[in-house]
Parts: C-alpha cells; sequence; structure tokens
C-alpha cells in the first residue's frame, strides 16, 4: 500500500508549519523568504511509516512512573511496523498497591508513549488462537490486593510475572524469558 503526498502551491506554503517530513518534499526551499522556488511533487511515503508486520508480537512493556515509584509493567499485543512502534493491545493491572484494578485496551501505541522505558518481546510470532489465550488468561488473573500498605507483597510486575508462568504452561512463551525479566523486578516498598 502507498501513499502519496499531495502537491502544494507556494500560496499556501507556511515555513513555520511543515505538514510534511522533510525527506516528504521534492521541493528547494528559498533560504531568506523560506518560500519554495517550485511547486511541491507528489513522492511516496517512507515504506516505514506504511507497512506492518503481518506477525503478531507479544511483549512486556516497561514504563516510568513518578520518581521513587516502581517502573510499571504491562503485557502488549500488536503488530510492529518497520520501525518496531505501533497500535495494539494492553492488559495491565493500575492503581494502588492495595487494590489495584485490571484494564485492558486496544488500538494503544505504548511503544510511542512519552514514559516507554523498554519492551521485552516474549513471543515474536503469537497466533490468532494464542491471541484469544493470552486475551483470556490476563482476563482471569486477579490483579494484587493487600488489606494495607504494610502487607503489600506483589504490584503490577508480579501480575506480569503470574501471567507469563501461565502463558509458559501453554507453550505460548519460554521460560527463559520470565526468569530473565524476574531480574529486573523492583523492589516492594
Amino acid at each position: 500500500m502507498t501513499e502519496m503526498v499531495l502537491k502544494r502551491s507556494k500560496s499556501s506554503f507556511q515555513p513555520d508549519t511543515l505538514p510534511l517530513p522533510k525527506q516528504l518534499i521534492d521541493t528547494k526551499i528559498d533560504r531568506k523568504s523560506k518560500n519554495p522556488t517550485s511547486d511541491w511533487t507528489a513522492v511516496e511515503a517512507p515504506v516505514s511509516e506504511v507497512e506492518e508486520s503481518s506477525r503478531l508480537q507479544l511483549s512486556v512493556v516497561v514504563q516510568r512512573q513518578a520518581e521513587n515509584e516502581p517502573k510499571h509493567w504491562s503485557i502488549f499485543c500488536h503488530r510492529p511496523n518497520l520501525s518496531g512502534t505501533g497500535k495494539g493491545q494492553i492488559w495491565q493491572v493500575k492503581g494502588d498497591a492495595e487494590y489495584m484494578h485490571y484494564q485492558h485496551a486496544l488500538d494503544v501505541d505504548i511503544l510511542s508513549s512519552q514514559s516507554f522505558e523498554w519492551h521485552q518481546v516474549v513471543n515474536n510470532d503469537l497466533s490468532e488462537s494464542q491471541r484469544a489465550r493470552v486475551n483470556q488468561i490476563c482476563n482471569s488473573e486477579p490483579p494484587p490486593r493487600a488489606a494495607n500498605r504494610a502487607s503489600v507483597t506483589e504490584n503490577c510486575q508480579g501480575w506480569v510475572i503470574r501471567v507469563l508462568y501461565r502463558l509458559a504452561r501453554e507453550g505460548i512463551v519460554q521460560q527463559g524469558a520470565i526468569t530473565m525479566l524476574q531480574r529486573y523486578m523492583d523492589p516492594i516498598n
């Protein structure tokens, strides 16, 4: 699939708000007036902005939170574009560690969020039936709970690890990925 950039005339050009990345513009700009010296011509958008993979990826996504707070972990499934990002669905638990609640959202580009820290792919070729099973397991795994702050033993990171263990028992993720991720867990305060 190819996207095309439309021609623009000199009269509609605004130098402070270029509507397209520079690599998409096939024109020359006058340095003093900042106006184009010719009409813009149609060019194809870069492939990385148009194409996405046909394969589903399942990842653990880690995000920054407030200072002195543990990192937030979630499970994310998407078809990455060539830059590795793209919209997908996210499964997570949020809230205070004493009373967390489950959230599921579609059409989220979490890998491009300002709080994004890093992610680890745990399945690079997830089938649709496996994706459905991930959804069932995430929906049924209870969020962490505690009677009070002093009795908190788990947060979103522990919930993600519990989900991954269940997925490993069904062959959807490898045990080695879980072991590696556990090394990055923040301590419970």
